[in-house]
C-alpha cells in the first residue's frame, strides 16, 4: 500500500462512518511516518488499512465492512480495503501508545500507530509475516533494538506471551 491509497481509504471510511477520529493500527500505519516504504518490498503486501474509529457501533462497523471491506466493491476496484477494528484492540497495545500517535499529514484528528510500538505489537503476535516487517523496519534504521526492547518490557504480557516476544526478539535482534 502506497501513502496515497491509505489517504484515500481514510477519506472514504470518514465520510461514510463521520467518524471524529480515525487511527491506523496496522502495518499501513507505517505510512504516516516513512511514506517512502510504500514503494518498498516491506509493505508491497499490505492491500488493507486496519482503522479504529471513534465514534463506532456495530451497525456502523458493519456497514463500512460491507461498503470497504474485503469483500466489497470498493476493494475489487481499487484493490486495498479497511478492516474495522473492535475498540477493545488497545488492550494490546503497548501502554502509552496513545501519546506516541503520529499525525497523518493532510487530516485532521487521523493518526497512526507509532512504529515502535507497532513493531512491539508485531513480535508479541509472531507470525513470519509480522517478524519479517520488523526485521525489515530494524534493517533500514526506522526503529532500533534498544527502544523495541524497552517497549515490549513495558508491556503486561501474559508468561506465554513473555516467552514467544523474548525469543521472537532475541531471533530478531542476534546476529
Amino acid at each position: 500500500m502506497r501513502l496515497p491509497a491509505l489517504k484515500h481509504l481514510v477519506e472514504s471510511v470518514r465520510a461514510l462512518g463521520q467518524s471524529r477520529k480515525v487511527t491506523v493500527l496496522g502495518s499501513a500505519s507505517l505510512l504516516a511516518s516513512f511514506p517512502e516504504l510504500g514503494d518498498q518490498e516491506l509493505l508491497e503486501n499490505t492491500y488493507d488499512g486496519d482503522l479504529l474509529l471513534d465514534p463506532i457501533n456495530k451497525e456502523i462497523a458493519g456497514y463500512l465492512a460491507e461498503a470497504v471491506g474485503q469483500g466489497s466493491l470498493f476493494r475489487a476496484e481499487h484493490g486495498y480495503h479497511a478492516d474495522i477494528l473492535h475498540p477493545t484492540i488497545v488492550e494490546s497495545l503497548p501502554p502509552g501508545w496513545e501519546s506516541r500517535l503520529v499525525a497523518v499529514n493532510g487530516f485532521e484528528n487521523v493518526f497512526a500507530l507509532d512504529p515502535c510500538d507497532l513493531a512491539a505489537v508485531k513480535v508479541v503476535v509472531g507470525r513470519e509475516k509480522d517478524l519479517a516487517l520488523v526485521r525489515g523496519l530494524l534493517g533500514l534504521g526506522k526503529i532500533s533494538a534498544d527502544q523495541l526492547r524497552k517497549r515490549l518490557h513495558a508491556m503486561p504480557l501474559g508468561e506465554k506471551e513473555m516467552f514467544r516476544a523474548g525469543r521472537n526478539l532475541h531471533d530478531l535482534t542476534e546476529v
